[in-house]
């Protein structure tokens, strides 16, 4: 029988290669393949790269890294990079709802639509949204505007530098992302780009997502530079929801800045009650 994925963290991070990387420069860089490492540290288990290194949340994060205040962040291809937070502090949100607007339906005029929408899954709510016209009173509470567009979504490959904040200010480029991202949904008006992350979970689950999350889809728009691009979180509790607009992306030396606290704080939150589960 083959060890747990915590204990070959823990293994991992007792290596003398390891020690003398977070010494010497505050993370890790894994260099092995993701099946090179498991047959390494004798790690077998049916779930995929994507279920270990792929962490959505905070409360995901091993809690072998976290008593030693390390974090993971996943760097594609079944790759990923493991930080020191007390040389760069991690990349998860800690959003909360406070001064959050409402924005009312129109779910009058199509009772039985309504309720074909009952589902929990992320693509409903997000779909629910365009039938009831959610969008036409987003957008205009963003931008004061009535026109805009579906645009594109779904997986694709990206390719470009991840950069760091220290604990002194300074930047420093920690590892190139190259893998797949996934946009969930996409708004575009004359001059704005709205991309979308959804999640549909439990009630006051979510609040932690990770940046990369959010962000990582983002740059398959970076191309566009007359448009604006804000990063979007749609989080479905139940027949709530609630939308957090973030400010416009600045893309750094053609790549991501991962844990510019700045960016972390909301613009604008929405709440929307659906009257659906």
């Amino acid at each position: 029988m083959g060890i747990s994925w915590d204990e070959l963290l823990e293994n991992l991070i007792s290596e003398k290669t390891f020690n003398s990387q977070i010494s010497s420069r505050g993370y890790y860089l894994n260099e092995l393949s993701y099946q090179d490492l498991i047959k390494k540290y004798g790690f077998y288990h049916s779930q995929s790269a994507a279920g270990f290194l792929s962490l959505d949340f905070f409360s995901k994060q091993s809690k072998t890294l976290r008593k030693k205040g390390l974090y993971l962040i996943r760097r594609g291809k079944g790759n990923f990079v493991i930080l020191d937070e007390n040389i760069f502090p991690h990349s998860y949100l800690r959003l909360n709802l406070d001064n959050s607007t409402k924005l009312k339906l129109d779910v009058d005029e199509f009772p039985e639509l309504l309720d074909a929408f009952k589902a929990r899954q992320e693509n409903a709510g997000l779909e629910l949204l365009n039938a009831v016209n959610g969008y036409d009173k987003l957008v205009v509470e963003l931008f004061g505007e009535k026109e805009w567009r579906i645009g594109p979504r779904g997986i694709q490959g990206s390719c470009f530098p991840v950069f760091f904040k220290d604990k002194s200010g300074q930047m420093k480029k920690i590892f190139d992302f190259d893998g797949r991202e996934d946009l969930d949904y996409s708004i575009w008006t004359k001059d704005h780009i709205l991309a979308i992350e959804a999640k549909s979970l439990p009630e006051n689950h979510g609040l932690d997502i990770g940046w990369h999350k959010i962000v990582y889809p983002t740059f398959r728009f970076s191309q566009y530079s007359n448009y604006k691009i804000k990063p979007v979180y749609f989080l479905k509790w139940g027949k709530i929801i609630h939308i957090f607009v973030f400010p416009t992306i600045s893309f750094h030396e053609k790549g991501i800045l991962l844990n510019d606290k700045q960016t972390f704080e909301p613009d604008k939150i929405f709440k929307i009650e659906t009257g659906l589960g």
